[in-house]
């Protein structure tokens, strides 16, 4: 009987024991974590040697901390040493303190769903970091994914840190690898081969240094170590608004300090159009305070030595790339994805994710049917299959599970992203404004589950207001223009709550005298018009509030619009009584001049809109509406940038009256000096404002 005791015991004994080295804890000058499953829940600290076997997995819990003090040897086998957080109680990561000369050594190793993966604190310093062939995944913290503060300085310290990031891949991350000093006396930074794609740095929607995959300052007071940063792949880095949870801006890399200019050269910055790699980069261009940073040559595709990623989609049938800007994704059928080498999708998993419907936030996620056709070990042709799987709008598609060759993990695909989170979010807010109106209870929250869905529907309205000409002539104390009357006509088709296209009818007239400007120049120039314009614009409205008025069933909405004007126009002007129109008088000598043509009386334009409504039902609303206008013509005043005419041949060569002719030409025959223009080059386009009060009926029940 004793003997079972003591058996028992010894067993009871040898789970704790295997217990406690599961869980580490406190305080040590050596560890080795071995291969198996360990638990960090709190602050675990290793003065001198932190050695991590193939085949380790730590998981992080609440404050879960890994404190590196002295050498650290991390070797892993194909990504098999895994530091993660747990769902929905993430730990934090690594920190590295003490200042010596050992090294720290992390390769093959897969950190994701933490707080903050690596941190090297204030006062940190070793011989080399060897950060290498790693990969960093759907990490959550929003402050830092890598965060690289400045060793001690030390006046007879001839040593410096190598430090090498290198052959890593970073996807589906939250937030920035932060370099306090780059360009350093203490460091000298290899930054090559990693592929940064699908991250996601959360920030406000300002784009600023800091909302970037990589931000870092350059100082000109650092001569020893120029950082390299070379042969690197950047693709789909995006900065996401906090608060609405949609993707702002394209954002790769910022810079600030008092270094002048530094080369970034030979990395891929996702596409090969100079102009648009420049919107993810933050630096000069943006504020000349800041360090310019010079990318060219930048290269035109991924380097096939380094993780795989698929870095462009395009529709098969046209050949055009697939921009994640875009809406109705699924109205496309076909798809070539390019890849920077070869990758196998026989094992990946295609799915449509849409909003249930137009009265929830939850989602629906329906597997796609597909075919693969390979055309060469970069390109591969996908083509969907069932189309009831992707027939409902406003959604998007993410490919998963995909690896390479070697069996390593590739990243998702993501098409139609970008526009899904944009109408998730306008969803949010209808849904948000809807539970204010009726109060947050469970009675509230069943009338919006039961809430029938949208139905799509016409608004014509009419209405009057004025518009002010603010072209050449016109004052630059604004109140100082002309005010004249507007007439609008507006068909308006809602297709969903958020989103509508208008069709906007305009009779109005425009008109402006020198004589009211500020500007003293101007009123000796004395130039002075009124024209009838008649305008067309198809615009996309998008909704931006909406609020419930203390009257019963009165509710207020605004929107945002953009639209593409198409007027005609005929300017004239008042010479001894009689009415003249300027066009056909050549007042800028289009007559005269061989090398001229007349200015054509049809031009487009761009608008910009605000429209507010008192929605007093559910068909009749006053709105107000107020829009710029930027036309594509300098000539809707009749004065655009040519040179004063010769006032002797103009009178000679008139096709109607000379004297009226050289009279608008020059109205208050003001000495010109020879060359002068009739209007500012460096301000070629005329515009103007509308404001109208309009009142709007719903069509049709």
């Amino acid at each position: 009987m004793k003997k079972f005791y003591f058996m028992g015991l010894f067993a009871l004994l040898f789970a704790n024991t295997i217990y406690a080295q599961d869980t580490l804890s406190g305080n040590y000058d050596n560890l080795t974590i071995v291969k198996g499953k360990h638990i960090i829940n709190s602050m675990v600290i290793v003065s001198n040697t932190l050695k991590v076997d193939s085949g380790a997995k730590i998981e992080f819990i609440d404050n879960g901390t890994l404190v590196c003090g002295g050498l650290v040897e991390m070797l892993g086998n194909n990504h098999d040493i895994e530091f993660y957080g747990k769902k929905n109680n993430e730990g934090v990561g690594l920190i590295f303190n003490n200042n010596n000369e050992k090294s720290i050594l992390i390769n093959n190793v897969t950190f994701r769903n933490l707080q903050m993966p690596l941190y090297f604190d204030f006062g940190w310093k070793r011989n080399l970091v060897s950060i290498t062939n790693n990969i960093f995944t759907k990490n959550i913290g929003t402050v830092s994914l890598i965060q690289v503060l400045n060793p001690p300085f030390g006046i007879n310290d001839s040593t410096y840190v190598q430090f090498e990031l290198a052959n890593n891949l970073f996807s589906e991350n939250k937030s920035s690898i932060y370099f306090e000093d780059l360009k350093s006396d203490q460091i000298h930074f290899d930054i090559s081969q990693n592929v940064f794609i699908n991250n996601s740095i959360y920030g406000s929607k300002a784009y600023n240094i800091a909302s970037n995959m990589i931000y870092t300052r350059l100082d000109q007071s650092y001569k020893k170590y120029t950082p390299i940063l070379e042969r690197n792949s950047f693709v789909n880095n995006n900065l996401v608004d906090i608060l609405t949870d949609t993707i702002v801006h394209s954002a790769n890399i910022g810079v600030y300090g008092t270094e002048k200019s530094i080369i970034f050269k030979n990395n891929y910055w996702g596409d090969n159009n100079k102009y648009k790699i420049y919107e993810g980069v933050y630096d000069q261009e943006k504020s000349y305070a800041l360090p310019k940073l010079n990318l060219e040559p930048f290269l035109n595709l991924p380097l096939n030595n380094i993780f795989s990623h698929i870095y462009k989609v395009y529709n098969s049938k046209n050949g055009f790339e697939i921009q994640d800007t875009i809406s109705q994704i699924n109205r496309y059928s076909s798809f070539i994805l390019r890849s920077n080498k070869e990758v196998d999708f026989s094992t990946s998993k295609l799915t449509y994710i849409n909003l249930k419907n137009d009265t929830t936030l939850l989602e629906t996620e329906n597997a796609v049917k597909f075919n693969i056709n390979v055309i060469d070990k970069n390109n591969v042709r996908i083509d969907l299959l069932d189309t009831k799987a992707f027939s409902k709008s406003n959604g998007y598609f993410k490919l998963s599970n995909i690896i390479d060759l070697e069996l390593n993990y590739v990243p998702n695909v993501y098409l139609g992203y970008k526009q899904y989170l944009k109408h998730f979010y306008y969803q949010k807010r209808i849904i948000d404004s809807i539970a204010n109106l009726k109060g947050i209870d469970e009675e509230a929250d069943k009338k919006i589950a039961k809430n029938p869905p949208f139905k799509k529907f016409w608004e014509f309205g009419i209405g009057s207001g004025g518009s002010i000409f603010t072209g050449t002539v016109s004052s630059p104390a604004f109140f100082n223009n002309e005010v004249n009357l507007n007439h609008s006509a507006i068909l308006s088709y809602y297709f969903s709550r958020a989103l509508s296209t208008s069709l906007l009818f305009s009779y109005f007239d425009l008109g402006n005298t020198d004589s009211r400007s500020s500007n003293l120049d101007e009123v000796s120039r004395g130039f002075h018009f009124t024209t009838n314009v008649i305008s067309i614009t198809p615009s996309i409205n998008i909704k931006l509030s909406e609020s419930k008025l203390s009257l019963k069933k009165k509710y207020t909405t605004s929107y945002l619009s953009i639209g593409l004007d198409i007027l005609h126009f005929n300017p004239t002007g008042s010479y001894k009584g009689k009415i003249y129109n300027l066009h056909d008088l050549g007042t800028g000598g289009q007559y005269i001049d061989k090398t001229k043509s007349p200015y054509s009386l049809y031009t487009e334009g761009l608008m910009l809109s605000y429209r507010f409504n008192i929605n007093f039902s559910n068909k009749n609303t006053l709105s107000l509406l107020l829009a710029y206008h930027r036309t594509f013509t300098d000539y809707l005043d009749d004065v655009g940038p040519d040179l004063y005419p010769n006032a002797d041949i103009l009178f000679t060569n008139s096709n109607l009256n000379g004297a009226a002719a050289v009279y608008f030409s020059n109205p208050t025959s003001d000495y010109i000096v020879p060359g002068r223009l009739r209007s500012s080059p460096s301000n070629p386009t005329d515009s103007y404002l509308s404001f109208n009060i309009i009142f709007s009926r719903k069509l049709f029940k």
